[in-house]
């Protein structure tokens, strides 16, 4: 397996891209305190709210800040500065009406102004049909969120081509999400980031070898619903084919349609160089560009995505068993998530067995019984929190995924006297999963699923 790199994506570019030189500037005071308290909202955990941007609510507004410039090849650049005080980060909802697909959009900070995100207008309007050829025809189908840069100042620059008119541009800027959590920065040293805390029994994944692969398939999910930012937890997944293809598990809370799906931002190798070192390794990688949404089941609250982006060198597909072999009563089982944003963390414990769940609103559920299509999980180390949602459950004995969380009453303070669901990665897979995994669905003989899973395990990284 290749050790874990930094390298960057392809779509982040040295700051020799930035071509202008007179940037308009939007300023909005800082965020009211009662907006600001970190929420959990159904495992989902809340790090920013959507704030109104009265000066670049439409197209014309928006062109009278952008004040353009030649460039050295002919073509027309124009920047706007946005600044929300006292921000951990931002993300722009820019409302695309109109976009030449040869423009290039930048997005920089500049304070921190040694990498800008750029990406061009054909690949945001093939994103934006995505989004309607799912069946959103509504306006945030049409919003782009741009990446978090972990400052409280984004600058959003356009450029132009030769012999293409400022007329042609109808995009604007109606409001932003407020990030007011720190989530640490890309590009940030090792060691000088702030770590959210999350509760203090909470086991660092980096202090145990056992799931050395595994760990290198999570990564943590930032993304947009509407002007709010939320985190969750998703991971990497192998197909029966081994084709490479970044098939990524998560939970149906977090991720259920596709225009959600394309704000998604994920970071990588996200936990601690050393056991217990409380900070964030160098590692630690960043992507950008969403994901296509495949699947999103209320049954299993189980969401399967293909990553818009490669992964980076060193991420492992994980394995799977779409058979009730190793997830039976009493299996040992663990977790690998990020608690409230935090480090990678790992949970241990034990299948309790079967349980009914349904949804009751949109941040409740109630469960029941003794059979369907979730489990539950005991833990005897570490717990859960909000963050975690969607992450995977493994087997103890083959470290195959076996799950995604749903939720649970599982805490720090409640050891031993609580629970979490998982939705059964069993039941997706029948359902539907298995057209794009592969294997036999139809099939129940359990030494056949087994045998399926036994070979997909021959690819675990991607270098």
């Amino acid at each position: 397996m290749s050790e874990p790199g930094a390298a960057l994506p392809s779509m982040v570019k040295s700051r020799e891209a930035v071509l202008v030189t007179t940037t308009s500037r939007v300023m909005l005071g800082p965020l009211e305190a009662s907006k600001s308290l970190v929420s959990t909202e159904w495992g989902r955990q809340l790090v920013g709210v959507g704030r109104d941007i009265g000066v670049t609510s439409t197209p014309d507004q928006t062109l009278q800040h952008l004040r353009w410039n030649r460039t050295p090849a002919g073509g027309q650049v124009a920047a706007v500065s946005f600044t929300a005080q006292d921000a951990k980060g931002l993300r722009l909802g820019v409302q695309i009406d109109a976009l030449p697909g040869a423009a290039k959009l930048r997005i920089y900070s500049q304070e921190r102004n040694s990498i800008v995100f750029q990406i061009t207008g054909e690949e945001l309007l093939q994103r934006i049909q995505g989004n309607v050829n799912a069946g959103d025809s509504s306006k945030e189908a049409r919003t782009w969120w741009t990446p978090d840069l972990g400052s409280e100042e984004v600058t959003l620059e356009v450029e132009l081509p030769v012999n293409v008119d400022t007329s042609a541009l109808k995009i604007s800027v109606p409001r932003l999400s407020h990030i007011f959590s720190e989530l640490n920065l890309l590009g940030e040293p090792e060691g000088q980031a702030k770590i959210n805390e999350s509760a203090d029994c909470h086991l660092d994944a980096t202090c145990d070898d056992t799931y050395a692969n595994q760990r290198n398939a999570v990564a943590r999910m930032l993304f947009n619903n509407g002007g709010r930012t939320y985190l969750c937890t998703g991971t990497l997944l192998n197909d029966f084919k081994n084709s490479g293809i970044p098939y990524f598990l998560s939970a149906s809370h977090c991720i259920s349609n596709q225009t959600v799906a394309s704000t998604i931002q994920t970071d990588w190798f996200y936990r601690s160089p050393s056991c217990n070192s409380r900070s964030l390794s160098s590692a630690s990688s960043k992507r950008y560009n969403g994901a296509v949404l495949l699947s999103a089941s209320n049954s299993t609250d189980v969401s399967l995505m293909r990553l818009n982006d490669a992964p980076p060198a060193g991420a492992f597909f994980a394995g799977w068993d779409a058979s009730l072999g190793e997830s039976a009563t009493g299996a040992a089982v663990a977790g690998l998530h990020h608690p409230r944003g935090d480090l990678l963390k790992i949970s241990k414990g034990r299948v309790l067995g079967q349980i009914g769940c349904t949804t009751t609103g949109d941040t409740q559920f109630s469960c029941s019984g003794t059979s369907g299509n979730f489990q539950r999980v005991a833990w005897s180390q570490g717990s859960t929190e909000g963050g975690s949602s969607g992450s995977a459950l493994f087997s103890g004995d083959r470290r195959h995924v076996i799950g995604t969380l749903y939720g649970g009453a599982a805490s720090c303070t409640a050891m031993g006297t609580s629970f979490d669901v998982y939705g059964r990665f069993d039941v997706a897979y029948n359902e539907n999963l298995s057209q794009w995994l592969g294997g036999s669905a139809s099939d129940s003989n359990t030494s056949r699923a087994l045998e399926s899973i036994l070979k997909i395990l021959r690819v675990s990284s991607m270098s």
